[in-house]
């Protein structure tokens, strides 16, 4: 079967563009031909304030980069390659609101079977018109694929019509490539906060929250690891306000997979003190590197994290109850028995079933 792929790749950089190379590397291997159709430009700067959109890996499939979202005379170069390659199926990477125009245009013109491999139904933050786009680029796909149920019952509730049967659940395989580095001794207990930073993705009250942890454990250190989405002044403003210069420890940058397995390994616990969120390709990360994961009980977190099993879960925009849960952690010595359970989980949803599941 010849598969078309729709929506980043390297060099394009992040969780969606990775999941893509994964499930496009499983469906090689099970003899089954992988072209992606990528972007030239991904977003305009006004869009990405976090700099540089690209990192230095090189596609392990064959990649033409040919659709820039915002540029509409991109629309049907890249309809015409996409025909001219004769795929038969088509699966198309959905996030964001902002693909719809260009997406609705392109997949209601190409000769192929269409799949949505939607990561969010609803975008984490307020979108204009989001109901609108999602049906103009969704009604071309005679299948919908979501990875948490969280997803499948915002498509319910949005689209409770012919849009929504088309939708099936699937789930977000762990990369069984990605390992701790060994012989990392540590000399203090260490957090980690790692991915591109939001507002939305709570690192202010993971910041309020130290104070109160630093308190019950004085030598406690917070490694914060990832690009800023606009500016790192609040942060910083933050940190200094709190007097927690000497406890956390700021990477404001993007990290490829060596720095982060680095990071990894010297981290107790990964910590999401998420406000909002529907999923998060960071528990599968963390998960990947055996990191338990502490994360606020919102969308579909609580999907990943089995709360007193592979993490705990806390209210959401709660300082105290966050910091209570990272001393509890502690404390209680979880991170062995959490780390036990989670390693049980590679063997479970893997690649493979999840490419059966797409092209069943």
């Amino acid at each position: 079967m010849k598969i078309a792929f729709l929506g980043p790749a390297p060099p394009f950089r992040g969780g969606i563009a990775n999941f893509a190379v994964h499930l496009a590397e499983e469906m090689a291997r099970q003899s089954h031909t992988a072209q992606f159709f990528n972007f030239r430009s991904q977003y305009p700067a006004l869009l990405f304030p976090s700099g540089d959109q690209y990192d230095n890996s090189q596609p392990t499939l064959t990649s033409i980069r040919v659709l820039t979202p915002y540029l509409p005379y991109t629309w049907q170069t890249t309809i015409k390659a996409i025909n001219d390659w004769h795929p038969d199926i088509l699966i198309a990477s959905w996030w964001l609101p902002y693909f719809a125009p260009a997406y609705g245009y392109v997949l209601g013109r190409v000769k192929c079977e269409i799949v949505m491999l939607a990561h969010n139904i609803l975008p984490h933050e307020a979108w204009p018109g989001t109901n609108l786009l999602l049906r103009y680029a969704f009604r071309h796909a005679s299948k919908i694929v979501v990875l948490r149920r969280t997803c499948l019952n915002d498509l319910k509730r949005t689209f409770p019509n012919a849009i929504s049967t088309r939708a099936v659940l699937g789930f977000h395989p762990l990369y069984e490539h990605l390992h701790i580095e060994e012989n990392h001794a540590q000399d203090h207990p260490g957090l980690l906060f790692f991915g591109l930073i939001k507002d939305y993705k709570g690192l202010d009250v993971l910041l309020k929250a130290m104070p109160i942890i630093r308190t019950a454990i004085p030598d406690i250190r917070l490694r914060i690891v990832g690009s800023v989405y606009g500016s790192v002044t609040k942060y910083e403003t933050l940190i200094r306000e709190l007097d927690l210069r000497g406890t956390v420890e700021c990477h404001f940058r993007y990290v490829d997979e060596s720095d982060a397995a680095h990071f990894f390994s010297i981290s107790d616990v990964c910590i999401l003190p998420y406000k909002s969120a529907t999923q998060s390709g960071v528990i599968a990360t963390a998960f990947s590197y055996e990191t338990p994961v502490i994360a606020s009980d919102v969308g579909g977190l609580g999907e990943y994290v089995e709360h007193n099993r592979t993490g705990l879960l806390v209210p959401p925009d709660d300082a105290p109850a966050l910091a209570a849960a990272v001393i509890r952690y502690y404390g209680e010595s979880l991170m062995e028995p959490f780390r036990a359970a989670i390693i049980k989980l590679k063997d479970q949803n893997t690649w493979g079933e999840l490419a059966s599941l797409i092209l069943r």
